[in-house]
């Protein structure tokens, strides 16, 4: 989504940094281009006029016309406006009651069922919870029953669910008992949804929430769908008050406007988006981040944070350690790789990056090869081998670790050519160190 939209946006606006001074027919032109971008990427008709109309009064009204580097202006004025379509603040969630309780809601495929285990996920790790109770109130699709016990054993929370019974108001009823009587602290209810809105489900909806009393409804909208999700939205709030909606997809090539704009134009504020397949791919949602990578500004906070969740900061600083002392070997590479890893591929941090950063996407995906590559090697040595280098010289250990790995001998080359290189450098970076001409403690290392 970021893609399709960005890459437009970016080149109209670049327009303006070619300009000393911008005449009213490169106002024209810019914002021509940024309406098509939008209409293109399936922004509400009426949420693209009205944003051409601010960013035009806004430059006019400032005079860009006659600043001589009108191009950052045109960003800043462009980038306020988006954040203003996509919801000013951030809206947390606070869990400041017990059981908290939140209802899923939306249509049937949005990825919904996906979504409750990785919000409980998301707040077991926020707030430290033990006890999440995740429930199964969708009784049309016995699939769906079965996925949100798979995913609630997955990441090690309780759930409920009475296969086989019809009666949803039955379920959800022993369900919050069973929330108040053991005292869980957060409950996430799954309801059931369609392929299109029907009286049927809205009238089960509404039981549901009278019966669980939600401190939060989440609607579910996928980022592939088009303009009627604002219509079915709209159905949703009009029937139990939606207090936030939950944007899956967004690391799709979906153009991911229709979904975007139900925040605008029913004044839901979009509070998290699902951004891949795994239960951690589950991201609250920054508007001011999002303006800045659909203008090529990157996101190097959320990217922060991210490397803060899933990298070890012992294991980092140990690390960082050997690499002055010139003591880090393929073993230390390999657990580097790993955690690397768990940020996702190089092609998804470099969208974090801004864009004078990046590379382009073959050598993105280059990179992810030779770091499987990389770790498949590695993953072949023993311990012995990956700590000393040195025995990797050995014919018989090298044509073993070639048969184990799958890989061929100019790989193999690679990679020890490679990592002698990297030894040297932090060889040559630890006598820096030695001579004084290096504080290892600005890096919190004693």
């Amino acid at each position: 989504m970021f893609d399709f939209i960005g890459s437009r946006m970016q080149k109209a606006i670049a327009k303006a940094n070619k300009k000393t001074q911008l005449k009213e027919e490169d106002i024209l032109e810019i914002t021509r281009d940024i309406r098509l971008a939008l209409l293109e990427a399936d922004v509400n008709l009426i949420i693209v006029k009205n944003f051409i109309k601010s960013i035009k009064e806004k430059i006019i009204g400032q005079e860009l016309m006659k600043q001589l580097n009108p191009g950052q202006q045109v960003v800043k004025i462009v980038h306020e406006e988006l954040v203003n379509i996509l919801g000013n603040k951030p809206k947390e969630i606070n869990i400041n009651k017990k059981p908290f309780t939140i209802m899923m809601t939306g249509l049937q495929g949005g990825g919904k069922t996906t979504t409750v285990a990785k919000l409980a996920a998301y707040y077991r790790k926020k707030y430290k919870l033990e006890k999440i109770l995740v429930v199964a109130a969708d009784i049309y699709r016995p699939a769906a029953i079965d996925q949100l016990i798979t995913l609630a054993k997955q990441i090690n929370v309780d759930y409920f669910a009475i296969k086989d019974e019809q009666d949803v108001d039955l379920i959800v009823k022993r369900a919050i008992d069973k929330a108040h009587h053991e005292k869980y602290e957060l409950v996430i209810i799954d309801t059931a949804g369609r392929l299109s809105i029907d009286e049927k489900l809205m009238d089960e909806l509404k039981r549901v929430k009278n019966i669980a009393k939600p401190n939060e409804i989440f609607f579910v909208a996928d980022a592939l769908s088009g303009q009627d999700i604002i219509n079915v939205a709209k159905t949703f709030n009009d029937t139990i008050s939606i207090t936030g909606s939950i944007i899956t997809k967004l690391d799709s090539n979906a153009r991911g406007g229709g979904a975007l704009s139900i925040c605008y134009l029913l004044k839901i504020p979009i509070v998290f988006i699902g951004t891949g397949e795994k239960v951690s791919n589950l991201d609250l949602f920054y508007p001011d981040r999002m303006a800045d990578r659909i203008l090529g500004m990157g996101d190097v906070l959320s990217l922060i944070e991210k490397a803060e969740e899933v990298i070890d900061e012992k294991k980092s600083k140990k690390m960082l350690h050997k690499m002055i002392q010139g003591k880090f070997n393929l073993d230390d590479l390999l657990d580097n790789l790993r955690q690397v890893k768990k940020l996702g591929s190089i092609r998804k941090i470099l969208k974090f990056l801004p864009g004078n950063l990046q590379i382009n996407e073959d050598k993105a995906e280059q990179a992810d090869e030779k770091l499987k590559l990389y770790e498949i090697l590695i993953s072949s040595m023993t311990l012995e081998e990956r700590k000393d280098p040195k025995l990797l010289k050995n014919t018989s250990r090298k044509n073993r670790i070639i048969k184990g790995s799958g890989r061929s001998l100019k790989e193999y080359n690679q990679l020890v050519n490679e990592f002698e290189m990297m030894q040297k450098r932090l060889k040559e970076f630890s006598n820096k160190t030695k001579n004084g001409k290096f504080d290892p403690s600005m890096f919190g290392i004693e």
